[in-house]
């Protein structure tokens, strides 16, 4: 039997450099079962059982690293989906001094106290000026923001497992946080609208000449700063100021707020681990210097003290799916809906033990096997379709083996990474069709070629990034998944994006655009 799967490998790879060297045509004429090609690849199609799971509530305290660098990534705001309904999304988080037991001069007078998020932007230029493309914003309109201090403490490690473990915190959480607020309103804007506008700095350069400089587009915006003097200025020599932990304890966090209002609103992602995010708080004082004559004069001096974004930071999600939604998720739908957020994922489950013991059975070599998800147009409403979808093996919480033998990388952009096992979006600009394809092709062949193997349940989940593939914990969801491998976990860039979209599934009453598995193999029976 080895001997046999030896020559089976062998055999595979002299089939795959003859299709390689076959001319694109040969694959464009798949008409039914057998491809007519000189290679005599052939085709079946499997039914699969695929549903959609709702998530209630999922854990968004997870940083991401990107490169050498972390990422603290939230989403903020509210975004009406045009199928998914309105959501919005808040953030709650732990502020850190950047430096401890802080020493303000004396007379010195607190001028201004500025946040600043910047936005994920692409730098163009138009006639020599520097414009800029925002990225990550779903949405054109605007949303109520305020920003109130928080007296609930986000542990980093969770007590009940003697705090040897991270402490996980949940998207369904906030009325508990609210519950800690205090009254003071550090920041409240009515109509907050995400803009495109570089940011402008008027000052003096070296040869103390007035001088403008642009950085790119931020929530850039003044915070009360009768609050801050009594916080941290009023504060100066205090225990509280004198150590990163007294600190925690005594600023425990801001909460980030976004309420929807009568127009379809706007939803942000931010980085709060960017170097340029933070809180700055700006005073100014008068310092004894001699001038050219060498007269001793006062001179205004401005200075800053930095507050950045702890590592635990919250994201979390209100909103309530239509009742017609949520009514066919919950039910024996024809579609699988995937939404990002505190959204849905699909749990897809390929071959039943017949089928898989009949192609154990044969001598065939497989070529390629794929899932395709059409969008279903006539249920999208006009919503534009996530930018990727992400399969991964939903047992083990891990990738297939075909993510981690895609070496497909884009450097310019690693968002469109891996697209041999997750491709692009493709229309097909006659019907109108819009489709997906995932490839798992190594992994159909390891549950023919290996006995051990399992023919584990397979979960699709939009994504932002295709490129990350942490999980986080599930802390409520419907319906439960049958067998011993509950869900309890998924794809954490799912959380980071707001877009969804509705996908035929296997009950659709078309057959061309029903999802099924795509079998390409090659017979070595004589």
């Amino acid at each position: 039997m080895n001997l046999y799967k030896g020559i089976l490998k062998i055999t595979t790879v002299f089939v795959v450099i003859f299709l390689l060297a076959s001319c694109d045509d040969d694959f464009s004429n798949i008409g039914g079962e057998i491809i007519e090609n000189p290679a005599g690849v052939q085709l079946r199609e499997y039914d699969v059982n695929a549903y959609t799971v709702d998530l209630k509530s999922v854990q968004t305290n997870i940083s991401f690293s990107a490169g050498q660098r972390i990422q603290n990534t939230k989403l903020l705001g509210v975004y009406n989906h045009p199928v998914f309904g309105e959501k919005t999304a808040s953030v709650l988080s732990q502020v850190r001094l950047g430096k401890t037991s802080p020493e303000f001069p004396e007379g010195a007078v607190l001028d201004s106290v500025v946040l600043n998020l910047p936005y994920f932007s692409t730098k163009t230029f138009d006639d020599e000026e520097s414009k800029y493309q925002l990225d990550s914003i779903y949405g054109e309109g605007g949303f109520k923001l305020s920003i109130r201090e928080s007296r609930y403490f986000l542990n980093d490690l969770d007590p009940s497992e003697d705090f040897e473990k991270p402490q996980k915190y949940y998207s369904d959480q906030q009325p508990l946080f609210e519950q800690f607020l205090t009254d003071d309103n550090i920041y409240v804007n009515e109509n907050f609208v995400p803009s495109a506008d570089r940011i402008r700095f008027i000052g003096k350069n070296d040869e103390g000449e007035a001088d403008t400089t642009y950085t790119a587009p931020a929530l850039r915006v003044n915070l009360n700063k009768d609050y801050f003097q009594q916080k941290i200025v009023d504060k100066e020599g205090s225990a509280e100021l004198s150590s990163a932990s007294n600190f925690t304890d005594y600023f425990r966090g801001l909460l980030f707020k976004a309420e929807p209002l009568s127009n379809e609103g706007s939803m942000i992602l931010f980085d709060f681990a960017n170097t340029s995010s933070g809180i700055n708080l700006y005073y100014s004082y008068d310092k004894e210097t001699k001038n050219d004559e060498g007269e001793t004069v006062n001179k205004k001096v401005i200075d800053s003290l930095g507050l950045r974004f702890g590592a635990n930071i919250v994201n979390t999600f209100e909103g309530e799916y239509p009742d017609q939604l949520r009514e066919n998720i919950a039910g024996a739908s024809e579609n699988l809906y995937l939404e990002g957020g505190e959204g849905t994922i699909g749990v897809i489950e390929i071959f039943n033990d017949d089928d898989l013991e009949g192609l154990k059975s044969e001598n065939l070599i497989i070529n390629e096997a794929n899932l395709e998800l059409y969008v279903n147009n006539d249920l999208m409403n006009g919503a534009n379709a996530p930018k990727r979808l992400y399969l991964y093996d939903l047992n083990n919480n891990s990738v297939l083996i075909d993510y981690s033998t895609d070496l497909s990388r884009n450097q310019n952009n690693p968002f469109n990474s891996r697209t041999i096992f997750s491709s692009l979006p493709v229309t097909n600009e006659e019907t109108g069709e819009t489709k997906y394809t995932l490839r798992l092709t190594q992994h159909v062949i390891n549950l023919i070629e290996n006995s051990d193997a399992t023919n584990v349940r397979l979960g699709v989940a939009v994504t932002s990034n295709i490129e990350q593939i942490a999980n986080v914990g599930v802390g409520e969801s419907t319906p439960e998944i049958p067998g011993d491998d509950k869900l309890e976990m998924v794809p954490a860039s799912a959380i980071i994006t707001p877009e969804g979209a509705v996908f035929y599934g296997t009950n659709a009453s078309n057959e061309d655009t029903r999802l099924k598995l795509r079998v390409y193999y090659t017979s070595t029976d004589l």
